[in-house]
């Protein structure tokens, strides 16, 4: 440091210049005045450096880089999303920074909560002794009001209050959840976070009777291991990050293991013990701090979701009707996926469009199997007074966008219940003079048909055994092509995908990047409808089983209709006689039933005769 070893360059509102350290630590504070108005102010929005001055010389290490990102974020920001993996010393940052605010915001009170209050209070207990080793001047500070099995309470002679006792009633100024992804049992419970926890977060913070402008009103800070992207601590992280990237207050962050590595929080050896006992799920989620689908029986495996979302440019339209389009209409084929909202308005189910893109492959061991593109993903709510004849046109509207002539466009839709009613209105006269549409091959309703219809239209029938379209069947077919590499889905790169799009169609209007990134975020959705999604074995084969019933799968299920249509089409158009082998004569000479003894002379130049037994050296 500059002026060695006894001195240091100062400037404060006592002094400036070169002094001893000790003059500077004996004068520091002594006749500062107003400085010390800096000073709160400082070790408010730099908590760290409170800690700093109060760290103890036995103090088991000092602060890290990552210890103090923790500690500011928690400080600065109304909502707070930290992820990060196990030895990260989560709960330590969230309570030493508790007691720092509540000393420099006399009268905060702050809830603690947790997947159960006896783990939540045995983490703070735990971690209170660690801040009384650390940090004993600042420990010093606070009384331990209660210090037992399922309650732990902190205060200051100035009505600072850190508790861990969740009542209904109180008035707190901010809320802590701790592990709140935690599925083993207890798991976090989200109901009680919501409804007990975050009412009570009302506490307005007053200065001679006045609100504080200064202070940052209702606080909730969530630190957890990452978890399902199905949970509630997924759900709300991600909405939080939306509020981020507006600017809004708050602040997500995800921290891996290597982060730990690097600062030498952890050694390496320590990591890799960890590792040899996870899953690779479990790795992910607990080291990884990436949030997953389900590691139980998915029904389709988060690895094959990734690879499979590689599909930059999403397509609103059948691709030749695009000026500078090279594929030949009859190499393409469109088949537009619905999903029936049958409730009438009622719950969350929506109806939901996925539009597959289907053209042959080259390679020879997918020779036989379409390359399956969702170029597109569409839902939207049921009408107050909804009709058949109302989802009938719409539909009919988004096959009309994907047809062109020369090329096949075909419609898969469920037809069981309401379903029924918007196959009927689909085949009924269409308004402006376009032709009519009936069943593929004429699978039903030929009592509807009307001269010229066009048979695209394919009914599925769900169900178990017996039905023409069994779920059993379904779900492996689709778990097939996904697994075979013969899926593709728009990519998780929305802003790539967005400009790709514009750059192809020659679009330099931003004001449109709404509009074009829908499929991408609807794509996002359908994703987390299939982790959502967990496979079961079942009387009629296997089945597949929502996760959280809030989670709805319209998308996923419009997706899997369309693959079972592609599938009904790969058979038709694809699948060819296998070729005659060379084997084939030789071997009709005895399909007779007798086995083969002597093969004839004249087929090998010399006679050959079968072992009769024996040893044979």
């Amino acid at each position: 440091m500059a002026g060695g070893k006894d001195r240091v360059y100062v400037f404060t509102g006592v002094q400036t210049g070169w002094v001893k350290k000790r003059q500077f630590a004996d004068a520091e504070y002594e006749n500062l005045g107003e400085g010390w108005i800096y000073l709160v102010a400082a070790c408010r929005w730099f908590p760290d450096f409170m800690l700093d001055l109060f760290q103890s010389d036995d103090a088991d290490y000092d602060l890290s880089f990552i210890q103090r990102i923790f500690l500011r974020i928690n400080a600065n920001y109304q909502y707070t999303d930290i992820t990060a993996c196990r030895g990260a010393t989560k709960s330590y940052c969230r309570q030493a920074g508790g007691y720092v605010d509540g000393l420099m915001w006399p009268g905060e009170t702050t809830a603690v909560t947790g997947p159960s209050l006896k783990q939540t209070a045995k983490i703070a207990s735990d971690t209170h002794k660690y801040l009384e080793n650390n940090y004993p001047g600042l420990t010093d500070l606070y009384t331990v009001e209660s210090d037992g099995m399922d309650r732990f309470v902190v205060s200051t002679p100035y009505k600072t209050r850190l508790s861990i006792d969740n009542k209904r009633g109180a008035t707190v100024y901010r809320a802590s959840a701790e592990e709140t992804a935690q599925e083993e049992k207890p798991p976090f419970d989200e109901d009680e976070f919501k409804n007990v926890i975050i009412p009570t977060v009302r506490g307005e913070y007053k200065v001679k009777g006045h609100r504080s402008p200064a202070y940052i009103y209702f606080k909730q800070q969530s630190i957890t291991s990452a978890g399902r992207r199905q949970q509630y601590a997924y759900l709300r992280r991600r909405s939080h990050r939306w509020m981020m990237a507006r600017g809004e207050s708050a602040y997500i962050i995800d921290v891996p293991y290597s982060v730990m590595l690097l600062e030498q929080m952890r050694p390496v050896a320590w990591a890799e013990n960890i590792k040899n006992e996870l899953t690779g799920a479990q790795w992910l989620r607990e080291m990884e701090s990436i949030s997953s689908g389900s590691d139980k029986n998915p029904l389709i495996r988060d690895e094959t979701i990734n690879e499979a979302r590689q599909l930059a440019m999403m397509e609103e339209h059948h691709c030749c009707k695009d000026r500078d389009c090279k594929t030949k209409p009859q190499d393409v084929i469109y088949i537009v996926g619905y999903d029936v909202s049958y409730r009438d308005n009622k719950g969350n189910a929506k109806c939901a469009v996925a539009v597959l893109k289907c053209t042959k492959q080259n390679d020879y061991y997918h020779r036989d199997k379409y390359l399956k593109q969702c170029v597109w993903i569409e839902d939207w709510t049921p009408a107050e007074t909804p009709t058949p004849i109302a989802q009938a046109q719409r539909l009919r509207r988004i096959w009309d966008r994907y047809t062109y002539e020369g090329s096949q466009t075909y419609i898969a839709i469920d037809a069981w219940q309401y379903g029924d009613g918007v196959l009927s209105a689909l085949m009924a006269e269409p308004v402006g003079g376009a032709r009519p549409l009936c069943c593929y091959k004429h699978l039903e309703k030929t009592e509807l048909e009307l001269e010229g219809a066009i048979p695209v239209i394919y009914p599925v029938r769900a169900g178990g055994n017996g039905v023409r379209d069994p779920d059993s069947e379904m779900i492996l077919n689709a778990q097939m092509q996904f697994e075979h590499g013969n899926v593709q889905l728009l990519t998780v790169a929305m802003n790539e995908g967005v400009e790709a799009y514009k750059a192809f169609h020659r679009i330099k209007d931003d004001s449109l990047n709404y509009k074009i990134s829908q499929p991408y975020k609807k794509t996002n959705e359908l994703v987390s409808q299939i982790q959502n999604l967990r496979e079961e074995p079942s009387g009629q084969g296997i089945r597949e089983k929502r996760i959280s019933t809030h989670i709805q799968r319209d998308s996923w299920s419009a997706l899997k209709y369309a693959m079972r249509l592609a599938q009904k089409l790969e058979k038709a158009n694809l699948a060819k006689k296998p070729h005659k082998s060379d084997w084939d004569d030789m071997l009709a000479k005895y399909r007779d039933g007798n086995a083969i003894g002597v093969l004839p002379a004249a087929a090998h130049g010399r006679m050959v005769v079968a072992r009769q037994g024996g040893r044979r050296f």
